[in-house]
């Protein structure tokens, strides 16, 4: 009886940390990170069918979410509710044109795209890919996207590499030439850089604050952290449910939060893995 009497009191009190940890307001929002918004299935996990964005987009939209320009983080000290978000695309497909930007111009939505400097207009051979293989923006899309006010476009290097296993100067040339490229492109300051994969040292951030940009992101589903170079993300998959999309959006449970992380850490390892094998086999 002791026993169960402790454990109660146990939960009870876990239960009133967590609501005090996850109701107060935040010093980021919740960012939200999709990659690839597809029509049609492909293997893999780490994409979206685009009736599935669609409802997860009007679901923000009929629950009087605020929708976040980047920038805002920049700009406000302030700290964020529940109800505030952020939303970024990593790799820069040409999906993000033909899809995902009509449905944020219909909600009046801003969002960040983060695309791969060197693959404009190209496929993602970069990437370790099973059947069809997909398009990347072309010059002509991004300059267009860059144009609108509602959209903010920031770097994820030339050629998505792990940055922590290559030489300094490749980190410096994928990180520096990045920017300065994508610079002379849409004919603005880029201040913003999304590490491949997720993946800094102490090194990368550096030569990233040395370079320029003003924040720099990563994956994951919750850390704190108070950098603007180590700000982290919420993956949003093809397994995840709307029920899911509804928990990630508010981070209440420590639990869940441990289990979402797990998960990020682990679709974001086999991506990587992949990536580097397939690198790897071509040049021997």
């Amino acid at each position: 009886m002791i026993l169960i009497e402790f454990f109660l009191i146990s939960v009870i009190i876990n239960i009133i940390f967590w609501y005090r940890e996850y109701s107060r307001n935040r010093k980021y929002p919740i960012i939200l990170l999709f990659h690839q918004i597809e029509n049609n299935w492909r293997p893999g996990v780490g994409w979206n069918y685009l009736s599935q964005f669609n409802r997860f987009m009007n679901y923000l939209k009929d629950n009087n979410y605020n929708v976040l320009p980047l920038s805002i983080l920049l700009e406000n000290t302030k700290r964020y509710s529940r109800k505030e978000i952020i939303i970024t695309f990593d790799d820069g497909y040409e999906d993000v044109y033909k899809y995902v930007y009509p449905i944020m111009k219909k909600y009046d939505f801003p969002f960040a795209i983060f695309p791969i400097v060197d693959y404009f207009g190209k496929y993602n051979d970069w990437d370790f890919v099973i059947g069809e293989k997909t398009r990347h923006l072309d010059i002509k899309q991004l300059i267009e996207l860059s144009n609108d006010e509602f959209v903010t476009i920031g770097s994820h290097t030339l050629n998505h590499l792990d940055l922590n296993r290559v030489s300094k100067q490749i980190m410096r040339s994928e990180i520096v030439n990045s920017k300065e490229k994508l610079e002379k492109i849409i004919g603005r300051d880029v201040d913003y850089l999304s590490y491949p994969f997720g993946i800094y040292n102490d090194t990368i951030i550096k030569i990233t604050k040395d370079s320029g940009y003003k924040m720099a992101l990563g994956y994951y589903a919750r850390k704190n952290s108070d950098s603007y170079y180590t700000i982290p993300r919420t993956g949003i998959y093809l397994i995840d449910t709307m029920s899911d999309f509804k928990l990630k959006l508010n981070n209440y449970f420590v639990i869940f939060d441990w289990f979402e992380d797990l998960k990020g850490r682990t679709i974001n390892l086999l991506s990587n893995l992949a990536c580097n094998n397939k690198r790897k086999s071509e040049i021997y």
